[in-house]
């Protein structure tokens, strides 16, 4: 699997937040979290919506899914949404392509490599998943593609 290393600028991300589990009994909000940005974001100028994962690789987690800018415009927080900001960060950055229920196969790939690689993640900083609006409803097909990007040390 492929991936480079990226510098992030600092960003404001406002969305939809939930929190999430894998242990136990399962907590999976990400889909509807997605679906429900997807409906802000078709009506806006955005071309990707973004996704965030604090703390990444954790069993219990706290996702946002929306609209990144490059600073804080309170007039798109519409009621029920949150807004977070993020420093500038280095990433490794990999990419998904295929049907989104092959993600979790990916991230098994990433993280072997990730470990393989000897790469540390920044605590305090999300993962991010990123999907340019041009892949909306191409979710279960070869065509869908997604960037996952790893705060690393």
């Amino acid at each position: 699997m492929e991936f480079q290393e990226l510098i992030k600028n600092s960003f404001v991300l406002v969305g939809y937040s939930a929190s999430g589990k894998w242990d136990d009994d399962i907590v999976y909000p990400i889909p509807k979290l997605w679906t429900k940005a997807q409906t802000f974001i078709s009506k806006s100028d955005k071309e990707k919506i973004v996704g965030v994962c604090l703390p990444p690789r954790s069993n219990h987690y706290f996702y946002t899914c929306g609209m990144e800018m490059d600073f804080v415009d309170y007039h798109k927080v519409e009621k029920g949404m949150t807004l977070h900001t993020f420093p500038k960060q280095k990433y490794v950055v990999f990419k998904h392509i295929g049907p989104s229920q092959k993600i979790p196969y990916t991230y098994e790939e990433i993280w072997r490599m990730f470990d393989q690689e000897g790469y540390r993640i920044k605590k305090g900083l999300p993962e991010i998943e990123i999907v340019y609006t041009d892949k909306f409803g191409k979710e279960d097909t070869n065509e869908y593609e997604m960037e996952i990007w790893i705060p690393v040390e």
